[in-house]
């Protein structure tokens, strides 16, 4: 049989036997160099370990592990061998004991799970401890960070962020707050993460580890920028389209001045922000509007308008604002909601804003301040979600300092001015709206008519007071009245004719016929960016309008026409 003591001396670990009054009965040589302790005279256990528990263990027939600083790491095993009456305590290296766990079949299967949890969901996990040195990487790193396993493994995330591996690192945040975080990252390879750091502690409240999972958004990010492109690109088409949807939509202009108008509608349809449009009567303040509605994305909501001149003062704020149940004798049993809620999710459009009595100003800025009001005989104010749109052919700035506009209210209607030019500023496009107008009404009262060039031109030369509305009005009553199939000169009535007169003078056919064919050229070469676009748009041969410009002297350069 071995000897005990010489089977001791093969052991890869100290021993200490100790019964249990504490006194040591067996002190193997490896336990006594970790000691230092060689004196036969020592023969308490307290005398060597003060802090052990090895007279309870006995006593209590279990065991006890801990971590135990001597020369170096160990972890001593404090185990019962004979309950109550012997107990021994075992000295093992923290390198041995790592590599007694490591072997557990356990331990192998528990490792064997972690790797395959870690590897399921395809996004990168790490796990450091609390001194941020990273313990363990899956099989995600190489294909995201760009770097292997074993490059990371042992390294410090100090120096991964010092290195340019990642710009800013998760550990590093979780160390600090000693809390979950989520950030972005961006590799050095330029792969773009999100990142969620999750701090794991100890039964006594001291941080252990980190593990961080990362998912890769960069393909997600290329999507989403490509998605806002396309929206983009498709919002352009879209209001490209309305605009040359003139038939439908009665945006007719050939004029640069209109061309910045619509430019500029189409860039703020989507912007919430008060529009205020000014301009003479009859410019078509309500078609703009309409448009900027159309081309939002309100378009499929109500657009509401308020004709605050036409609205009798008595009436407006029960119009405007609605009134609830029993508020007035012979009103509507359940109340009304009245426009401005009308108008929820879409756009209220306050035409003539300057006719607004006073008293109905304040409660209208609070509309637009709060974006809510209150009904006549109700005390609950109403919530509403509305884009305000205010025209006014009015001089506002002068009926604030009169006092008959309220100064607050200006500022408040005046973030967004549109100055809608009059037919005067935009002569090149009367043409082309008595081309539209005369196709709408033919059409409407099934009455085909034609305009003669003279009619045309005499058109282009009148002062229009009422603007488009009056020359809509015009060219629909000629539709009506005039008899035969073309529209001359005598079918117009004195007021035209004699504004004729005073512009033409003694001009006879032939010369009046010129001076139209003049001017349509000059309007034409104005708009087109090339000789061939002009000759598309007026539907002759390049060759006809080269021969046109040098026969009436037009100067191509001043246009700065670009041949």
């Amino acid at each position: 049989m071995v000897d005990f003591q010489e089977f001791c001396k093969h052991l890869p670990f100290g021993l200490l036997i100790v019964n249990y009054k504490g006194e040591i009965i067996y002190k193997s040589q490896i336990c006594e160099n970790l000691l230092n302790n060689s004196d036969p005279n020592i023969k308490h256990i307290q005398d060597i370990l003060p802090d052990s528990s090895i007279i309870k263990v006995i006593k209590e027939g279990k065991f006890d592990i801990s971590p135990y600083k001597l020369k170096e790491e160990m972890y001593l095993i404090q185990i019962a061998l004979e309950p109550g009456k012997l107990g021994g305590i075992l000295f093992i290296p923290e390198g041995v004991i790592q590599d007694i766990i490591n072997a557990s079949p356990r331990v192998l299967e528990l490792k064997h799970e972690l790797e395959s949890i870690m590897n399921l969901s395809g996004e990168l996990v790490t796990i450091s401890d609390s001194n941020g040195i990273i313990l363990r990487v899956n099989n995600a790193c190489e294909q995201i960070v760009g770097v292997k396993e074993h490059d990371l493994i042992g390294k410090s995330v100090y120096e991964m962020e010092k290195s340019g591996v990642i710009t800013s690192s998760s550990t590093k945040y979780v160390l600090e707050k000693k809390q979950k975080v989520t950030m972005k990252q961006t590799t050095k390879s330029g792969r773009r993460l999100m990142v969620d750091g999750y701090p794991i502690f100890n039964n006594d409240g001291s941080l252990n580890k980190v593990i961080n999972i990362s998912k890769d958004v960069t393909e997600i990010s290329i999507l989403k920028k490509r998605l806002e492109e396309t929206k983009n690109l498709l919002d352009y088409y879209q209001k490209e389209l309305y605009v040359f949807q003139k038939s439908e939509q009665e945006i007719v202009y050939q004029s640069k001045a209109m061309e910045k108008l619509y430019d500029l509608a189409c860039r703020i349809a989507d912007v919430d922000a008060t529009i205020f449009l000014h301009g003479e009567t009859g410019v078509g303040k309500e078609v703009l509007a309409r448009t900027i509605h159309n081309l939002s994305n309100r378009k499929d909501a109500p657009f509401i308008k308020v004709n605050c001149g036409a609205i009798p003062e008595s009436i407006m704020e029960s119009e405007l604002f609605g009134y609830s149940k029993g508020t007035f004798t012979g009103g509507h049993k359940e109340g009304k909601k009245g426009l401005a809620l009308a108008a929820h999710k879409g756009t209220l459009f306050l035409d003539e804003i300057g006719e607004l009595p006073l008293n109905l100003q304040a409660k209208l800025l609070q509309l637009l301040q709060e974006k809510q009001f209150t009904p006549l005989g109700s005390t609950s104010p109403v919530q509403v979600d509305v884009r305000f749109i205010t025209a006014t052919n009015r001089n506002l700035e002068e009926m604030v300092r009169e006092g008959s506009f309220r100064e607050d209210l200006y500022y408040r209607l005046y973030v967004i001015p549109i100055a809608v030019p009059s037919l005067a500023e935009r002569k090149e496009d009367i043409p082309f709206l008595i081309n539209y107008f005369a196709e709408k009404y033919s059409h409407k009262y099934n009455h085909y008519k034609t305009f003669h060039p003279e009619v045309i031109q005499l058109f282009v030369d009148h002062k229009w007071k009422g603007n488009v509305r009056e020359l809509q009005n015009t060219v629909e009553r000629l539709i009506l009245t005039v008899p035969s199939s073309q529209i001359e000169m005598h079918h117009l009535p004195d007021k035209l004719i004699n504004t004729k007169t005073k512009v033409r003078g003694n001009m006879n056919l032939k010369q009046a016929m010129e001076q139209f064919e003049k001017q349509i050229l000059i309007q034409t070469l104005e708009t087109s960016a090339t000789m061939r676009e002009a000759s598309k748009k007026l539907g002759v041969d390049a060759s006809t309008i080269t021969r046109k410009v040098k026969k009436y002297g037009i100067n191509i350069a001043k246009l700065q026409f670009l041949l």
